[in-house]
Order: C-alpha cells, then sequence, then structure tokens
C-alpha cells in the first residue's frame, strides 16, 4: 500500500499552513535542539516519542539520517527532527539530534571483534567438528556488545573508513572457558602474538551498506561480508534483522580450505514500556561449510513475559550433503533437520552468558564449556592517531561532533553533525551534476554476492 495512504488525510489549507510555520520557525527548531538529554531516561522518552510516529514503516533504517520522507509522514514528526527539504513535491530528511545518539561512529561499533582470540583459534583444529565449533564460538563471541547498554552510532556517511587492529597473544584459553577481559590478557604460551585487521568502507548510502573485511595473516584466515540492516518498530519493540544485501559473514580458512558462511541473528529491542532498554535475540540463524559437509543451526527462543527461561539458545551441528540439501538448510529449523543428517555435536545455554556443547559423535561424551561471556569485556581496538588518518575515516569525520557531545554541549554537536551531512549532501550534488556515479576507494564495485573483495590498490591505513 502506498505509505501516503496510510497516514491521515490533511486538506492544502492545513498543510499550506505547515509549511509556512516550518519556514519560519527557525529559532523554534534549534531552542527544541538546545534541550539537554542529563539522563538516560531523558533520552530513551525522546526517542520513544520519535519511534512511536514510525510504527507501520515497513524499514526505519530508510530513515537514517539525511533520508527521506514523504511528505505526509513527514507531518507527523517533530520540528526537531523533520527537516525542511523543498515544497510539495519533494520530500523530508530525517535528522537526528545529537543528543539522541552515542559518541561512537557506526563503522567502528558495528564489528564482530569483540573477543578477536575466537576468531584467531578457529584454524588450530585439524578436526572438522571442532573447526565449526571454533566457528560457533566466534559467532557467539561477537554478540558480546549487545550484552550491555543498546547504542545509536552515528549514521556512516558514503565513503566513511575505518581501520583498526586487534593484537592477539595467544589463541586457545578462551574457547574452553571464560574470555579474558583484553586479547593481550591470554596466554601467551605455545606461540607469538598475531594481529587481526578490520577494514570498512559505507559502499551505499541509500540503502545504507557497508562492507568489512577482517583477516589475520599469520593464520590464513579471512572474514568478509556486506552490512545492511532492515528495522521497523511496533509500538512494544524494535526489530532489526538483516536487510537484502547482506548475504552473512563469509569466514576463509586458507589452510583447509574451506568458507563458512554465517548469517545474522534477528534482535527484538525490547524493555520501552519499563525505560530500560534489552536486546532479545530471536528466531534461526545458520552456520554452513560446504567443504567439509557440517552445518549448525542456532534456535533462539523469546523471553517469557514471567518468569526467565532456563536456556535462552539451543542448537546442534550435523553432516549433510552440500548438492542435494545445501538449499534446504537454510529454511530449516532444529526440528526440520531428518534422520539421515547425523548430529555430532548439540549445544544450549544463554547467549549473553555461557553456552554449553557436548560433542554426540563417539569422540567424547563430556559435556564443556564452548563459550562464557558472563565476565568478557569487549577487546580494546589500536587505531591511528587523528593526526594520521585520512579525511573519510570515521573517527576524523566524526570528532568533532562526539567531542562536544562528551562535554555536553548538544547544540553545537548538532550544527557539526549537520554540517558533516551538509557535506556529504554536496558531494552528492557535485557527482550528480557532473554524471559521475560514487566508486569505493577499497573494495570493488561490485558487491552482489554479499562478498566484498578489497581492491588490489586499496589505500589501508593501518
Amino acid at each position: 500500500m502506498d505509505r501516503l495512504a496510510e497516514v491521515t488525510p490533511r486538506n492544502s489549507s492545513s498543510v499550506d499552513r505547515e509549511m509556512q510555520n516550518l519556514k519560519t520557525h527557525t529559532e523554534v527548531e534549534e531552542r527544541a535542539e538546545d534541550v539537554q538529554v542529563d539522563s538516560d531516561q531523558s533520552k530513551f522518552s525522546a526517542m520513544l516519542g520519535i519511534l512511536r510516529k514510525l510504527v507501520g514503516v515497513s524499514d526505519v533504517i530508510s530513515l537514517r539520517d539525511m533520508c527521506t520522507l514523504p511528505l505526509a509522514e513527514a507531518a507527523l514528526l517533530p520540528l526537531s527532527v523533520a527537516q525542511y527539504a523543498g515544497d510539495l513535491h519533494r520530500t523530508w530528511r530525517l535528522s537526528l539530534p545529537a543528543q539522541l545518539l552515542d559518541p561512537i561512529p557506526n563503522l567502528e561499533y558495528w564489528n564482530y571483534m569483540d573477543r578477536p582470540e575466537y576468531f584467531v583459534a578457529i584454524p588450530e583444529s585439524d578436526d572438522d567438528v571442532e573447526r565449526m565449533l571454533a566457528t560457533l564460538a566466534w559467532w557467539f563471541s561477537k554478540l558480546l556488545k549487545h550484552t550491555g547498554k543498546v547504542l545509536k552510532p552515528f549514521n556512516s556517511v558514503l565513503g566513511e573508513q575505518f581501520f583498526c587492529r586487534w593484537d592477539v597473544a595467544r589463541a586457545g584459553e578462551g574457547r574452553q572457558g571464560t574470555a579474558a577481559s583484553s586479547a593481550t590478557d591470554v596466554s601467551a604460551v605455545g606461540g607469538q602474538a598475531v594481529s587481526v585487521e578490520y577494514i570498512s568502507e559505507q559502499v551505499s548510502h541509500h540503502p545504507p551498506v557497508s562492507a568489512h573485511i577482517y583477516r589475520c595473516r599469520e593464520r590464513g584466515i579471512e572474514a568478509a561480508g556486506i552490512d545492511h540492516i532492515s528495522a521497523k518498530f511496533t509500538g512494544l519493540s524494535a526489530t532489526v534483522s538483516a536487510g537484502s544485501q547482506c548475504k552473512g559473514i563469509f569466514v576463509t580458512l586458507a589452510k583447509h580450505n574451506e568458507t563458512y558462511v554465517s548469517t545474522h541473528p534477528t534482535a527484538n529491542i525490547v524493555g520501552w514500556l519499563r525505560g530500560s532498554l534489552k536486546v532479545q535475540l530471536v528466531e534461526t540463524s545458520y552456520i554452513v561449510c560446504a567443504q567439509s559437509k557440517l552445518a549448525t543451526i542456532v534456535e533462539f527462543k523469546e523471553e517469557r513475559w514471567f518468569g526467565k527461561n532456563k536456556d535462552n539458545v539451543a542448537g546442534r551441528v550435523f553432516r549433510y550433503d552440500p548438492e542435494t540439501q545445501g538449499e534446504l538448510v537454510p529454511l530449516w529449523r532444529l526440528k526440520d533437520i531428518p534422520k539421515s543428517c547425523p548430529t555430532v555435536a548439540s549445544f544450549s545455554g544463554n547467549w549473553d552468558r555461557a553456552v554449553t556443547v557436548q560433542r554426540t559423535d563417539g569422540s567424547t561424551a563430556k559435556e564443556r564449556t564452548l563459550i562464557d561471556l558472563s565476565t568478557a569485556q569487549v577487546a580494546e581496538k589500536i587505531v591511528k592517531p587523528l593526526a594520521e588518518q585520512g579525511e573519510m575515516e570515521s573517527r576524523r569525520v566524526w570528532d568533532p561532533v562526539a567531542a562536544k557531545m562528551l562535554l555536553g554541549r548538544y547544540a553545537e554537536a548538532t550544527k557539526l553533525k549537520r554540517s558533516v551531512e551538509d557535506s556529504q549532501r554536496e558531494r552528492s550534488a557535485a557527482r550528480k551534476e557532473s554524471g559521475q556515479e560514487f566508486v569505493p576507494a577499497l573494495f570493488k564495485p561490485d558487491y552482489s554476492s554479499g562478498r566484498p573483495e578489497l581492491l588490489d590498490n586499496a589505500p589501508i591505513n593501518l
């Protein structure tokens, strides 16, 4: 259904009055943005007020900063959020005030190396089931950031880049029990430190899409993928899921000639009525390796209204035939796994605390801890100083805004944020006027497979 038909119709005279009001109320907008958000509760209340206006919108992510809204929808938003962008035949932009954001760039926040020692551990074993379980442990480890406070980072501008690395002393301890508090705390016995590199770039703005690659050259492991998410707000929760251009994360092990394809979980942001937001993972995710003929199904259970579930995640690792069942596995739930696919391991627990696993193929009957995030902390990134960063690197782009936010000077931060957005619009307009298409600086322009590739001459600043 056309979105214009889903909102309350307004006669032309009332629209004209609102258009005139918006044009002449610049001071009102500035005063609205001068409102100080001095607590998580007031920030939560402001964001909830905006989201309530967006109930029924099929994809809230398409309403990111500097994106467009039909006129009738924009008329429902507060003056401090809906910015006039032309006449009745044009559209509206949604630009959140700085006080509703968190002072961290999107590309920096959305990375999958919360615990990089799990990533470099994947190729270690010569047992194919153990490699799948190591991949599963890393897959859970990247959820660590979602066990704490829900953050809303800065939306990336087109062409924005982020580079960093993590130095990992030794992978091994973290797989069997509680992860250390930082990557360098892991025991160095049996090997020297290795580095995990993270390279990312915002390759599209409408829709918002970023490409990323992680690699540890010493271990011969690489992970690549496209980030594109979709979100909607129902009034009681916000649901975030993978967008159409996201095909998962492709983890390649050079030594074993294997590629593991893992999908992302769907998340509900709940707790709006209580004023305390929490990430609740739902539905089913998959990890598939055609070379080893192993697949994993991860099934999340929705939490009850009253009481607590003993386990909120369960799953199985099983063997399958890639030729006849390769397209079927992503459609299965745990109950659908046929008897012809022998289970080699099962696991259960709480994704935000501890998950235990047990081999069921006769190799060992002892249950063990696959991963425990209950005391783990997100590993610190190693990033070059601002003075050594390029003008399109995330911290260089957003540092002036973040600095004002950390001082509580939100009106100034909002003005700087709009300056960043205006610069992007100017670059986009210049490309359009000259008939040029945006070309990524780091990645090959065709990423439709969901598996981006770096350019041979990509200017990587690590």
